[in-house]
């Protein structure tokens, strides 16, 4: 603070630099950041034990059209995404696959995020983003949707809300 009283201009920059650190850690990356899986591109590998205890492999799911979304439990605007995705997840409940990727997180606290948002669906635990990086995600929230055979449609970069993502899905999927 300076004679005044008053915090000096050192304060505001340093204030306005850490919200810029914090909102590019939360995923509200550029929309040229944080996607490069194209869409048209088959897409990666994504397999392995789910935080709820289970198996998960993309691969198995031909046929029906994907929905992946990378999360972190530290993410606030995966936690405000987090109720519409559980939403649409029931309103497409047998006709598309939802799947969470966590990402750069602990076990503990993606297990404490899964039982306080009620994830219904399974969610990979991708603690050093070795997942992320095959869909070259780099933050969370990231949505990749992909089709019945397999191949990319759209990245979804931040919070896409349910039109978007429901107007993608609804193009995907026979009347």
């Amino acid at each position: 603070m300076n004679r005044s009283g008053r915090a000096g201009p050192r304060v505001p920059v340093l204030l306005g630099a850490a919200m810029i650190a914090l909102l590019c850690g939360c995923g509200l990356q550029s929309e040229t950041a944080g996607c490069g899986t194209g869409a048209g591109q088959e897409a990666p590998p994504l397999r392995g034990e789910t935080l709820q205890g289970g198996r998960f492999d993309l691969a198995a799911q031909h046929g029906h059209p994907a929905v992946v979304n990378f999360w972190a439990s530290w993410c606030g605007p995966c936690r405000v995404e987090q109720p519409h995705l559980n939403a649409l997840a029931q309103r497409y409940r047998g006709r598309a696959v939802f799947v969470g990727v966590d990402i750069r997180d602990d076990r503990a606290a993606a297990g404490g995020y899964l039982r306080d948002q009620a994830v219904a669906y399974p969610s990979l635990f991708d603690p050093e983003s070795q997942q992320a990086a095959g869909y070259n995600v780099s933050a969370p929230p990231t949505t990749v949707v992909v089709d019945a055979s397999g191949r990319v449609v759209q990245c979804l970069l931040g919070n896409p809300g349910d039109t978007e993502l429901t107007a993608v899905l609804d193009r995907l999927l026979p009347g």
